[in-house]
């Protein structure tokens, strides 16, 4: 019995191992290899990235991201920084003038916001959606 075992184990381990490889040929012999990766604009993006990649087929920067630099009379509680936000909240950070380092605050519609390390008042400014 196992002179019979010890001769079929290496005709089975024999055979799986020269049957021949499946691999997909097609994919990796196209000459145009960049049309199998999906891009981000074809709909595979949800949530914010899909919305920001909607807008910029139309033109539009959705959100901003440069800096904002205040007027030297903006910052006061009478005269708030005004934060656009096309959302009912935003995220929003500042560089500490002693530190250099970037603190984060959330902004929410109609409450004004004191940011101490600044001493500047801040208020988000709704944007109208079209």
């Amino acid at each position: 019995m196992l002179a019979s075992l010890s001769r079929t184990v290496p005709r089975v381990a024999t055979r799986l191992t020269s049957a021949p490889r499946l691999a997909p040929k097609a994919f990796f012999s196209s000459k145009d290899v960049d049309n199998l990766i999906p891009s981000d604009d074809e709909g595979r993006q949800t949530g914010r990235r899909g919305a920001e990649l909607e807008w910029e087929k139309k033109g539009v920067d959705l959100y901003n991201r440069d800096p904002i630099m205040p007027p030297s009379d903006q910052g006061t509680y009478e005269n708030p920084v005004l934060v656009p936000s096309g959302d009912g909240a935003r995220t929003v950070g500042f560089v500490d003038p002693a530190t250099h380092a970037i603190y984060w605050f959330n902004l929410a519609k109609g409450k004004v916001h004191f940011i101490k390390n600044l001493g500047l008042y801040f208020k988000m400014e709704e944007l109208k959606s079209e």
